[in-house]
């Protein structure tokens, strides 16, 4: 019997990042084999990582997630993939939280109410978001985050200016992209010479398609 860790991030700057997630389910399960989607919202059902875990699953083995909402942010969501483990004859298993997968009336109903307080809360973010950007861009702000390869100018806070160091790594991504190699080759290949992103993590394939079409836009 395996265990799979499956490991989700959307962003590269949040709490529960990729290393975290990492050592949480090396700890309790020293031996399982670590699937990550890195950039991948909670809400999108686009899961390249999980989906290798759910075709190599076999009766008997086990999907570890250190917390439900890195399965998903969406409870209709969540269920789907709850119910694909299950047929599949595995189980799943959260290492923070006190919930089980089993078909208990009570179990069901703490589930979906996990599941649709972690949907809430990505619809709560939303919304203040929306409204902060609002008074912003009323205010003449500048809205919206600083891409990779760029800064905010010193003489203007409201301007973008070329990150000349962050640049250099675009242009050397998009050239290994010219040259054929796949967005996963390129994080490898960018995270042997060195190169870390802004918050010294690895660059992930979604990461390094993110900062090229940023790059596309701005050019």
């Amino acid at each position: 019997m395996a265990t799979y860790g499956y490991i989700r991030v959307s962003t590269d700057d949040q709490v529960l990042g990729l290393e975290a997630q990492q050592h949480a389910i090396r700890e309790k399960y020293p031996d399982a084999i670590l699937e990550s989607d890195h950039g991948v919202s909670g809400t999108d059902p686009n899961r390249p990582a999980l989906t290798r875990i759910l075709a190599a699953l076999k009766p008997g083995d086990t999907v570890v997630v250190v917390r439900r909402d890195r399965l998903a942010r969406d409870y209709l969501l969540a269920g789907l993939f709850d119910r694909d483990i299950k047929r599949r004859g595995a189980q799943m298993v959260s290492l923070t939280e006190a919930v089980t997968d089993d078909n208990d009336p009570n179990a069901v109903l703490l589930r979906i109410i996990m599941d649709g307080v972690a949907q809430h809360a990505v619809a709560l973010l939303r919304a203040r978001t929306k409204a902060a950007l609002q008074a912003k861009k009323a205010r003449g702000e500048r809205i919206g985050g600083v891409p990779y390869g760029f800064r905010l100018s010193l003489l203007d806070p409201n301007r973008l200016e070329p990150n000349q160091a962050e640049q250099r790594i675009i242009t050397a991504a998009a050239d290994m992209r010219a040259a054929g190699l796949t967005l996963r080759a390129i994080a490898a290949k960018l995270d042997a010479q060195g190169h870390r992103n802004r918050n010294g993590q690895v660059f992930g394939a979604q990461t390094i398609a993110n900062m090229l079409k940023a790059a596309l836009v701005a050019a």
